[in-house]
Protein backbone atom coordinates (compact mmCIF):
# COMPACT_ATOMS: atom_id res chain seq x y z
CA UNK A 1 0.00 0.00 0.00
CA UNK A 2 0.98 3.62 -0.82
CA UNK A 3 2.28 5.91 1.87
CA UNK A 4 -0.35 8.51 1.12
CA UNK A 5 -3.34 5.99 0.73
CA UNK A 6 -2.24 4.59 4.17
CA UNK A 7 -2.30 7.73 5.69
CA UNK A 8 -6.24 8.59 4.11
CA UNK A 9 -7.13 5.01 5.42
CA UNK A 10 -5.91 5.99 9.10
CA UNK A 11 -7.79 10.05 8.76
CA UNK A 12 -10.96 8.46 7.02
CA UNK A 13 -11.33 6.00 10.29
CA UNK A 14 -14.70 6.40 12.34
CA UNK A 15 -14.13 9.55 14.81
CA UNK A 16 -16.20 7.96 18.15
CA UNK A 17 -18.71 10.16 19.52
CA UNK A 18 -17.09 12.63 22.12
CA UNK A 19 -17.62 13.07 25.39
CA UNK A 20 -17.18 16.64 26.54
CA UNK A 21 -17.34 16.14 30.45
CA UNK A 22 -14.76 16.21 32.50
CA UNK A 23 -13.55 14.18 35.08
CA UNK A 24 -14.83 15.64 37.64
CA UNK A 25 -18.76 15.16 35.95
CA UNK A 26 -17.68 11.70 35.98
CA UNK A 27 -18.14 11.62 39.76
CA UNK A 28 -14.26 11.33 40.29
CA UNK A 29 -13.87 14.93 41.64
CA UNK A 30 -14.12 13.94 45.16
CA UNK A 31 -11.48 11.02 45.05
CA UNK A 32 -9.06 13.88 43.07
CA UNK A 33 -9.65 16.50 45.82
CA UNK A 34 -9.07 13.65 48.55
CA UNK A 35 -6.42 12.49 47.06
CA UNK A 36 -4.72 15.74 46.36
CA UNK A 37 -5.59 16.93 49.87
CA UNK A 38 -3.69 13.80 51.45
CA UNK A 39 -0.59 14.48 49.25
CA UNK A 40 -0.59 18.33 50.23
CA UNK A 41 -0.53 17.13 53.61
CA UNK A 42 2.17 14.47 53.23
CA UNK A 43 4.11 17.40 51.55
CA UNK A 44 3.85 19.62 53.88
CA UNK A 45 4.89 17.32 56.78
CA UNK A 46 8.05 16.74 54.69
CA UNK A 47 8.48 19.97 54.58
CA UNK A 48 8.33 20.21 58.27
CA UNK A 49 10.35 17.70 58.75
CA UNK A 50 13.07 18.34 56.87
CA UNK A 51 13.26 22.30 57.40
CA UNK A 52 13.15 23.77 53.94
CA UNK A 53 12.18 27.21 53.43
CA UNK A 54 8.84 28.90 53.06
CA UNK A 55 9.54 28.99 49.16
CA UNK A 56 9.32 25.28 48.96
CA UNK A 57 6.07 25.30 50.73
CA UNK A 58 4.83 27.50 48.21
CA UNK A 59 6.42 25.41 45.35
CA UNK A 60 4.22 22.29 46.28
CA UNK A 61 1.28 23.98 47.09
CA UNK A 62 1.73 25.01 43.66
CA UNK A 63 2.41 21.72 42.55
CA UNK A 64 -0.74 20.30 43.91
CA UNK A 65 -3.02 22.82 42.28
CA UNK A 66 -1.18 22.88 38.55
CA UNK A 67 -2.77 19.29 38.65
CA UNK A 68 -5.45 19.65 39.78
CA UNK A 69 -6.02 22.47 37.09
CA UNK A 70 -4.64 19.55 34.42
CA UNK A 71 -7.63 17.74 35.14
CA UNK A 72 -10.03 20.27 35.18
CA UNK A 73 -9.26 22.74 32.73
CA UNK A 74 -6.72 20.81 30.71
CA UNK A 75 -6.17 23.78 27.90
CA UNK A 76 -4.73 25.72 31.26
CA UNK A 77 -2.96 23.34 32.46
CA UNK A 78 -1.16 22.82 29.74
CA UNK A 79 -0.35 26.62 29.64
CA UNK A 80 0.99 26.73 32.75
CA UNK A 81 3.06 23.65 32.83
CA UNK A 82 4.70 25.11 29.56
CA UNK A 83 5.19 28.13 31.16
CA UNK A 84 6.99 26.37 33.87
CA UNK A 85 9.63 23.93 31.46
CA UNK A 86 10.23 27.31 29.69
CA UNK A 87 11.10 29.46 32.95
CA UNK A 88 13.19 26.32 33.91
CA UNK A 89 11.48 26.81 37.45
CA UNK A 90 11.65 23.29 38.02
CA UNK A 91 15.28 22.94 37.35
CA UNK A 92 15.93 26.18 39.75
CA UNK A 93 13.52 24.43 42.77
CA UNK A 94 16.19 21.84 42.69
CA UNK A 95 19.30 23.50 42.37
CA UNK A 96 18.50 26.29 44.79
CA UNK A 97 15.71 24.95 46.93
CA UNK A 98 16.27 21.41 47.76
CA UNK A 99 13.72 20.07 45.76
CA UNK A 100 14.42 16.44 44.33
CA UNK A 101 15.56 15.55 40.92
CA UNK A 102 13.35 13.00 40.42
CA UNK A 103 10.64 15.58 40.62
CA UNK A 104 12.02 18.19 38.80
CA UNK A 105 12.67 15.96 35.86
CA UNK A 106 9.38 14.95 35.85
CA UNK A 107 7.59 18.06 35.58
CA UNK A 108 7.47 17.62 31.24
CA UNK A 109 5.70 14.16 32.08
CA UNK A 110 2.53 16.13 33.73
CA UNK A 111 1.51 16.89 30.17
CA UNK A 112 0.55 13.34 29.70
CA UNK A 113 -2.66 14.37 32.13
CA UNK A 114 -4.32 16.66 29.56
CA UNK A 115 -3.05 13.69 27.47
CA UNK A 116 -5.44 11.56 29.25
CA UNK A 117 -7.81 13.67 29.60
CA UNK A 118 -7.49 14.31 25.47
CA UNK A 119 -7.52 10.42 24.50
CA UNK A 120 -9.99 8.68 27.31
CA UNK A 121 -12.17 10.86 28.56
CA UNK A 122 -12.99 13.32 25.38
CA UNK A 123 -12.44 10.95 23.11
CA UNK A 124 -9.93 12.93 20.86
CA UNK A 125 -7.72 11.17 17.99
CA UNK A 126 -3.99 10.35 18.42
CA UNK A 127 -2.12 12.01 16.19
CA UNK A 128 1.39 11.43 14.44
CA UNK A 129 2.76 13.77 12.40
CA UNK A 130 5.19 14.13 9.53
CA UNK A 131 7.49 15.70 11.49
CA UNK A 132 7.81 13.46 14.15
CA UNK A 133 8.38 11.12 11.90
CA UNK A 134 11.49 12.95 10.63
CA UNK A 135 12.10 13.29 13.77
CA UNK A 136 12.29 9.44 14.19
CA UNK A 137 13.95 9.39 11.16
CA UNK A 138 16.80 11.85 13.46
CA UNK A 139 16.70 9.50 15.88
CA UNK A 140 17.60 6.42 13.79
CA UNK A 141 20.93 8.54 12.65
CA UNK A 142 21.42 8.80 16.16
CA UNK A 143 21.99 5.33 16.71
CA UNK A 144 24.18 4.95 13.38
CA UNK A 145 26.67 7.20 15.03
CA UNK A 146 26.76 5.36 18.13
CA UNK A 147 28.27 2.72 16.79
CA UNK A 148 31.42 4.99 16.48
CA UNK A 149 31.21 6.47 19.84
CA UNK A 150 34.27 5.98 22.03
CA UNK A 151 31.50 5.89 25.29
CA UNK A 152 28.62 4.22 24.92
CA UNK A 153 26.85 5.33 27.97
CA UNK A 154 27.64 8.54 27.51
CA UNK A 155 26.22 8.28 23.54
CA UNK A 156 23.24 6.91 25.37
CA UNK A 157 22.68 9.85 27.69
CA UNK A 158 22.18 12.31 24.54
CA UNK A 159 19.85 9.75 22.98
CA UNK A 160 17.77 9.48 26.02
CA UNK A 161 17.56 13.16 26.46
CA UNK A 162 16.64 13.31 22.83
CA UNK A 163 13.78 10.46 23.58
CA UNK A 164 12.08 12.83 26.53
CA UNK A 165 13.00 16.40 25.30
CA UNK A 166 12.76 15.97 21.54
CA UNK A 167 10.72 13.09 20.75
CA UNK A 168 8.02 12.58 23.53
CA UNK A 169 7.79 16.28 24.61
CA UNK A 170 6.46 16.59 20.82
CA UNK A 171 4.52 14.23 20.49
CA UNK A 172 2.46 15.09 23.50
CA UNK A 173 2.66 18.79 22.77
CA UNK A 174 0.76 18.07 19.14
CA UNK A 175 -1.85 15.78 20.95
CA UNK A 176 -2.90 18.36 24.41
CA UNK A 177 -2.60 21.87 22.06
CA UNK A 178 -5.38 20.94 19.92
CA UNK A 179 -7.35 24.53 19.50
CA UNK A 180 -6.87 27.85 18.60
CA UNK A 181 -7.44 29.07 21.36
CA UNK A 182 -5.37 26.91 23.79
CA UNK A 183 -2.36 28.03 21.25
CA UNK A 184 -3.10 31.71 21.74
CA UNK A 185 -3.02 30.55 25.48
CA UNK A 186 -0.19 28.95 25.34
CA UNK A 187 2.11 31.94 23.55
CA UNK A 188 1.13 34.56 26.29
CA UNK A 189 2.25 31.66 28.73
CA UNK A 190 5.39 32.15 27.44
CA UNK A 191 4.95 35.83 27.21
CA UNK A 192 4.27 36.15 30.39
CA UNK A 193 7.29 33.70 31.44
CA UNK A 194 9.61 35.79 29.65
CA UNK A 195 8.18 39.16 30.73
CA UNK A 196 8.89 37.72 34.36
CA UNK A 197 12.43 36.31 33.73
CA UNK A 198 13.00 40.31 31.88
CA UNK A 199 11.71 42.54 34.60
CA UNK A 200 13.50 40.29 36.94
CA UNK A 201 16.78 41.25 35.26
CA UNK A 202 15.85 44.42 34.48
CA UNK A 203 14.84 45.44 38.18
CA UNK A 204 18.22 43.61 39.32
CA UNK A 205 20.16 45.83 36.90
CA UNK A 206 18.68 48.88 37.60
CA UNK A 207 18.83 48.33 41.13
CA UNK A 208 22.46 47.08 41.07
CA UNK A 209 21.06 44.39 43.24
CA UNK A 210 23.74 41.62 41.54
CA UNK A 211 23.97 39.64 44.98
CA UNK A 212 20.03 38.92 44.84
CA UNK A 213 19.12 35.92 42.11
CA UNK A 214 15.75 35.99 42.92
CA UNK A 215 15.06 32.51 43.94
CA UNK A 216 17.63 31.16 41.07
CA UNK A 217 15.54 33.20 38.09
CA UNK A 218 17.94 36.48 38.28
CA UNK A 219 21.36 34.51 38.07
CA UNK A 220 24.30 36.35 36.85
CA UNK A 221 28.04 35.54 35.32
CA UNK A 222 30.82 37.08 36.03
CA UNK A 223 33.45 37.16 33.23
CA UNK A 224 36.40 38.73 33.57
CA UNK A 225 39.03 39.82 31.40
CA UNK A 226 41.39 36.95 29.75
CA UNK A 227 44.39 39.33 29.62
CA UNK A 228 45.67 38.15 26.52
CA UNK A 229 44.91 40.18 24.50
CA UNK A 230 44.99 44.38 23.82
CA UNK A 231 42.24 46.23 25.04
CA UNK A 232 39.96 48.55 23.35
CA UNK A 233 38.82 50.38 25.78
CA UNK A 234 37.27 51.20 29.26
CA UNK A 235 34.05 50.69 28.55
CA UNK A 236 34.42 47.62 27.35
CA UNK A 237 36.47 46.47 30.68
CA UNK A 238 33.25 47.51 32.15
CA UNK A 239 31.31 44.93 30.15
CA UNK A 240 33.41 42.25 30.81
CA UNK A 241 33.77 42.64 34.45
CA UNK A 242 30.26 43.09 34.61
CA UNK A 243 28.10 40.44 35.94
CA UNK A 244 26.01 39.57 32.68
CA UNK A 245 22.24 38.34 32.86
CA UNK A 246 22.23 34.52 33.21
CA UNK A 247 18.62 34.33 34.02
CA UNK A 248 16.92 30.64 35.33
CA UNK A 249 19.91 29.26 32.96
CA UNK A 250 22.65 30.78 34.18
CA UNK A 251 24.66 30.88 30.82
CA UNK A 252 23.80 34.52 29.07
CA UNK A 253 24.11 33.37 26.03
CA UNK A 254 21.30 30.77 25.94
CA UNK A 255 19.64 33.24 28.47
CA UNK A 256 19.81 35.46 25.48
CA UNK A 257 18.45 33.12 22.75
CA UNK A 258 15.53 31.60 24.92
CA UNK A 259 14.46 35.42 25.16
CA UNK A 260 14.98 36.30 21.39
CA UNK A 261 12.76 33.50 19.92
CA UNK A 262 10.07 34.84 21.93
CA UNK A 263 10.36 38.21 20.52
CA UNK A 264 8.41 37.46 17.04
CA UNK A 265 5.19 35.56 19.35
CA UNK A 266 5.23 39.00 21.28
CA UNK A 267 4.87 41.21 18.24
CA UNK A 268 2.40 39.55 16.42
CA UNK A 269 0.49 38.96 19.56
CA UNK A 270 0.33 42.70 19.63
CA UNK A 271 -0.58 43.05 16.08
CA UNK A 272 -3.50 40.79 16.60
CA UNK A 273 -5.00 41.26 19.31
CA UNK A 274 -8.36 43.57 19.09
CA UNK A 275 -8.36 44.59 23.02
CA UNK A 276 -6.60 47.99 23.92
CA UNK A 277 -5.74 46.42 26.95
CA UNK A 278 -4.19 43.02 25.49
CA UNK A 279 -2.25 44.94 22.67
CA UNK A 280 -0.65 47.12 25.65
CA UNK A 281 0.15 43.86 27.96
CA UNK A 282 1.91 42.52 24.80
CA UNK A 283 3.84 45.46 23.99
CA UNK A 284 4.92 45.62 27.63
CA UNK A 285 5.81 41.89 27.77
CA UNK A 286 7.69 41.92 24.52
CA UNK A 287 9.75 45.55 25.84
CA UNK A 288 10.72 43.16 29.03
CA UNK A 289 11.76 40.25 27.21
CA UNK A 290 14.04 42.38 24.74
CA UNK A 291 15.42 44.48 28.10
CA UNK A 292 16.25 40.86 29.83
CA UNK A 293 17.81 39.97 26.57
CA UNK A 294 19.83 43.09 25.89
CA UNK A 295 20.95 42.78 29.10
CA UNK A 296 23.02 39.75 28.55
CA UNK A 297 25.18 41.40 26.41
CA UNK A 298 25.32 38.88 24.16
CA UNK A 299 26.72 39.49 20.56
CA UNK A 300 24.76 36.55 19.00
CA UNK A 301 21.50 37.77 20.86
CA UNK A 302 22.21 41.21 19.08
CA UNK A 303 23.29 39.53 15.40
CA UNK A 304 19.65 37.99 15.52
CA UNK A 305 18.24 40.82 16.91
CA UNK A 306 19.32 42.85 14.08
CA UNK A 307 18.26 39.65 11.80
CA UNK A 308 15.17 40.01 12.95
CA UNK A 309 14.77 43.58 11.75
CA UNK A 310 15.68 42.76 8.83
CA UNK A 311 13.31 40.04 7.87
CA UNK A 312 10.43 42.11 9.14
CA UNK A 313 11.13 44.99 7.53
CA UNK A 314 11.66 42.88 4.18
CA UNK A 315 8.08 40.94 5.12
CA UNK A 316 6.85 44.64 5.29
CA UNK A 317 5.14 43.96 8.75
CA UNK A 318 7.54 46.86 9.81
CA UNK A 319 8.36 50.02 7.44
CA UNK A 320 11.79 51.49 6.69
CA UNK A 321 11.66 54.58 8.60
CA UNK A 322 10.51 52.75 11.88
CA UNK A 323 13.70 50.93 11.58
CA UNK A 324 15.54 53.80 11.48
CA UNK A 325 13.79 55.66 14.39
CA UNK A 326 13.91 52.11 16.61
CA UNK A 327 17.81 51.78 15.90
CA UNK A 328 18.36 56.07 16.78
CA UNK A 329 16.54 55.39 19.98
CA UNK A 330 18.43 52.32 20.99
CA UNK A 331 21.21 53.72 20.26
CA UNK A 332 20.94 56.74 22.24
CA UNK A 333 19.11 54.94 25.39
CA UNK A 334 22.20 52.51 25.34
CA UNK A 335 24.49 55.38 25.23
CA UNK A 336 23.14 57.00 28.42
CA UNK A 337 22.62 53.89 30.22
CA UNK A 338 25.16 51.84 29.42
CA UNK A 339 27.98 52.47 26.71
CA UNK A 340 30.02 49.80 26.96
CA UNK A 341 26.94 47.32 25.39
CA UNK A 342 27.96 49.67 21.71
CA UNK A 343 31.80 48.83 22.61
CA UNK A 344 31.04 45.38 23.04
CA UNK A 345 28.72 45.26 19.93
CA UNK A 346 31.77 46.71 17.52
CA UNK A 347 33.94 43.69 18.66
CA UNK A 348 32.37 41.17 16.58
CA UNK A 349 33.99 42.91 13.41
CA UNK A 350 37.13 41.68 15.03
CA UNK A 351 36.48 37.89 13.53
CA UNK A 352 37.59 39.96 10.22
CA UNK A 353 40.97 40.32 11.72
CA UNK A 354 41.72 36.66 11.99
CA UNK A 355 41.20 36.22 8.03
CA UNK A 356 42.58 40.13 7.21
CA UNK A 357 45.58 42.17 8.33
CA UNK A 358 43.46 45.03 7.61
CA UNK A 359 40.79 44.59 9.40
CA UNK A 360 39.96 47.67 11.74
CA UNK A 361 39.19 45.72 14.96
CA UNK A 362 41.38 43.43 16.72
CA UNK A 363 40.24 39.67 17.68
CA UNK A 364 39.21 39.36 21.20
CA UNK A 365 40.34 36.11 23.20
CA UNK A 366 36.85 35.27 22.95
CA UNK A 367 36.12 35.04 19.30
CA UNK A 368 39.59 33.75 18.94
CA UNK A 369 38.39 30.74 20.79
CA UNK A 370 35.11 30.65 19.37
CA UNK A 371 36.73 29.97 15.97
CA UNK A 372 38.95 27.74 17.30
CA UNK A 373 36.59 25.77 18.50
CA UNK A 374 34.30 25.80 15.78
CA UNK A 375 37.05 24.88 13.04
CA UNK A 376 38.44 21.77 15.29
CA UNK A 377 34.43 20.24 15.08
CA UNK A 378 34.75 21.06 11.32
CA UNK A 379 37.75 19.33 11.08
CA UNK A 380 36.43 16.31 13.10
CA UNK A 381 33.82 16.00 10.70
CA UNK A 382 36.20 15.98 7.55
CA UNK A 383 37.67 13.47 9.16
CA UNK A 384 34.44 11.06 9.77
CA UNK A 385 32.10 12.45 7.19
CA UNK A 386 29.34 9.68 7.11
CA UNK A 387 27.83 9.04 10.90
CA UNK A 388 30.05 11.43 12.82
CA UNK A 389 32.17 10.42 15.80
CA UNK A 390 28.72 9.76 17.70
CA UNK A 391 26.52 12.21 19.76
CA UNK A 392 28.09 13.24 22.92
CA UNK A 393 31.87 12.17 22.27
CA UNK A 394 33.11 15.57 20.62
CA UNK A 395 34.20 17.77 23.26
CA UNK A 396 35.68 14.91 25.70
CA UNK A 397 37.56 13.11 23.13
CA UNK A 398 38.80 14.75 19.95
CA UNK A 399 38.09 18.72 20.88
CA UNK A 400 41.72 18.92 22.64
CA UNK A 401 43.59 17.40 20.03
CA UNK A 402 41.73 19.28 16.99
CA UNK A 403 42.12 22.62 18.69
CA UNK A 404 45.88 21.95 18.73
CA UNK A 405 46.28 22.06 15.40
CA UNK A 406 48.12 24.80 14.31
CA UNK A 407 46.53 25.50 11.35
CA UNK A 408 43.21 26.54 12.70
CA UNK A 409 44.33 26.92 16.29
CA UNK A 410 43.87 31.04 17.16
CA UNK A 411 44.48 30.72 20.70
CA UNK A 412 45.47 28.32 22.89
CA UNK A 413 42.78 25.83 24.81
CA UNK A 414 43.83 23.11 27.20
CA UNK A 415 41.10 21.81 27.92
CA UNK A 416 37.65 20.34 26.61
CA UNK A 417 35.72 22.35 24.93
CA UNK A 418 32.30 22.35 23.10
CA UNK A 419 31.91 23.10 19.50
CA UNK A 420 30.05 26.43 20.23
CA UNK A 421 28.08 26.13 17.08
CA UNK A 422 25.08 23.59 16.28
CA UNK A 423 25.60 23.13 12.85
CA UNK A 424 29.69 21.98 13.12
CA UNK A 425 28.90 19.89 16.45
CA UNK A 426 26.25 18.27 15.09
CA UNK A 427 28.31 17.25 11.71
CA UNK A 428 31.27 16.60 13.77
CA UNK A 429 29.10 13.45 16.14
CA UNK A 430 25.97 12.77 13.72
CA UNK A 431 28.05 13.04 10.58
CA UNK A 432 26.11 13.77 6.75
CA UNK A 433 23.47 11.30 7.88
CA UNK A 434 22.68 13.02 11.36
CA UNK A 435 22.82 16.27 10.25
CA UNK A 436 20.45 16.23 7.07
CA UNK A 437 17.83 14.24 8.75
CA UNK A 438 17.92 16.95 11.54
CA UNK A 439 18.04 19.98 9.01
CA UNK A 440 15.01 18.05 7.27
CA UNK A 441 12.88 18.80 10.33
CA UNK A 442 13.48 22.43 10.89
CA UNK A 443 12.61 22.61 6.63
CA UNK A 444 10.05 21.11 6.84
CA UNK A 445 8.13 22.71 9.79
CA UNK A 446 9.22 26.08 7.98
CA UNK A 447 8.04 25.19 4.77
CA UNK A 448 4.84 23.95 6.25
CA UNK A 449 4.38 27.09 8.27
CA UNK A 450 5.12 29.10 4.99
CA UNK A 451 2.23 28.10 2.90
CA UNK A 452 -0.29 28.57 6.12
CA UNK A 453 1.04 31.90 5.51
CA UNK A 454 0.76 32.32 2.16
CA UNK A 455 -2.68 30.84 2.00
CA UNK A 456 -4.50 32.67 4.56
CA UNK A 457 -2.79 36.21 3.92
CA UNK A 458 -5.89 38.00 2.36
CA UNK A 459 -8.25 35.88 4.18
CA UNK A 460 -7.96 34.63 7.98
CA UNK A 461 -4.82 37.10 8.97
CA UNK A 462 -4.75 35.66 12.35
CA UNK A 463 -3.30 32.23 10.93
CA UNK A 464 -0.89 33.91 9.17
CA UNK A 465 0.37 35.84 11.87
CA UNK A 466 0.21 32.96 13.96
CA UNK A 467 2.53 31.07 11.12
CA UNK A 468 4.84 34.07 10.61
CA UNK A 469 5.36 33.95 14.46
CA UNK A 470 6.18 30.60 14.83
CA UNK A 471 8.33 30.40 11.01
CA UNK A 472 10.74 33.66 12.63
CA UNK A 473 11.20 32.34 16.23
CA UNK A 474 12.65 28.99 14.49
CA UNK A 475 14.40 31.49 12.47
CA UNK A 476 15.57 33.43 14.90
CA UNK A 477 16.70 29.64 16.95
CA UNK A 478 18.70 29.15 13.74
CA UNK A 479 20.26 32.11 13.86
CA UNK A 480 21.60 32.18 17.03
CA UNK A 481 22.74 28.26 17.00
CA UNK A 482 24.99 29.94 14.76
CA UNK A 483 26.95 30.46 17.64
CA UNK A 484 25.51 27.68 20.60
CA UNK A 485 25.26 24.31 20.36
CA UNK A 486 22.42 22.16 21.18
CA UNK A 487 22.25 22.28 24.68
CA UNK A 488 19.38 22.75 26.76
CA UNK A 489 17.37 21.54 23.72
CA UNK A 490 14.42 21.04 24.91
CA UNK A 491 13.70 24.81 24.53
CA UNK A 492 14.17 23.93 20.48
CA UNK A 493 11.93 20.73 20.58
CA UNK A 494 9.23 22.53 22.50
CA UNK A 495 9.61 25.64 19.79
CA UNK A 496 9.31 23.15 16.95
CA UNK A 497 6.40 21.42 18.99
CA UNK A 498 4.32 24.36 19.24
CA UNK A 499 4.90 24.91 16.15
CA UNK A 500 3.83 21.15 14.59
CA UNK A 501 0.60 22.09 16.86
CA UNK A 502 0.02 25.43 14.98
CA UNK A 503 0.46 23.36 11.67
CA UNK A 504 -2.03 20.89 12.64
CA UNK A 505 -4.61 23.10 14.01
CA UNK A 506 -4.67 25.86 11.27
CA UNK A 507 -4.46 23.01 8.41
CA UNK A 508 -7.43 21.33 10.18
CA UNK A 509 -9.09 24.53 10.48
CA UNK A 510 -9.29 25.20 7.22
CA UNK A 511 -9.95 21.69 6.13
CA UNK A 512 -13.64 21.48 8.51
CA UNK A 513 -14.08 25.36 6.71
CA UNK A 514 -14.57 23.95 3.02
CA UNK A 515 -12.09 25.27 1.15
CA UNK A 516 -11.23 23.55 -2.33
CA UNK A 517 -7.80 24.81 -1.64
CA UNK A 518 -7.07 23.65 1.70
CA UNK A 519 -3.92 22.24 3.14
CA UNK A 520 -3.83 18.94 3.81
CA UNK A 521 -3.48 17.68 7.17
CA UNK A 522 -0.67 15.09 7.78
CA UNK A 523 -1.18 13.18 10.35
CA UNK A 524 -1.85 9.23 11.30
CA UNK A 525 -5.52 9.63 13.13
CA UNK A 526 -5.12 6.93 15.96
CA UNK A 527 -8.39 6.19 17.65
CA UNK A 528 -8.15 5.19 21.39
CA UNK A 529 -9.30 1.65 22.48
Amino acid sequence: MEPQALLDSFNSMPKPQKRRASLFSLGLGRIIGLLSAGALVFMLLFVVVTKAEILGIAGLVMAVLTVLALFHWPERGTAIIIFIIYTNLAVVAYKFHGFPQIVAASVSMLLCVPLAVYWFVRRERFLIDYTWLLMVGFLAALFASLMMSKSVPMGMAWITTYLLEGLALYLIIINVVRKFSTLRLVVWGLLIGGALLGGLTLFQETTKSYNNNFGGLAQRNAENWDGDTDRKSAAVDRVRLANRAGGPIGGPNRYAQILMVLLPLGLFRFFDEKVRYKKTLALGFTLLVLSGALLTYSRSGFITLATLMLIMTVLRYIRLYQVVLAVVLFVGAIAVVSPGYLARMETIGGINALFSKDASVKADGATRGRVTEMLAAFNVFLDYPLVGVGPGQYAKYYSIDYMANPEISFRDIAKSRKAHTLYFELMAETGLLGFFTFMSVVAYVLYRLWRIRAKNLASRVAFANMATAFGLSITMYMISAVFLQLAYQRYFWLLIALAGAAIQIMSKDLDEAGDDDTIETPALAVESE
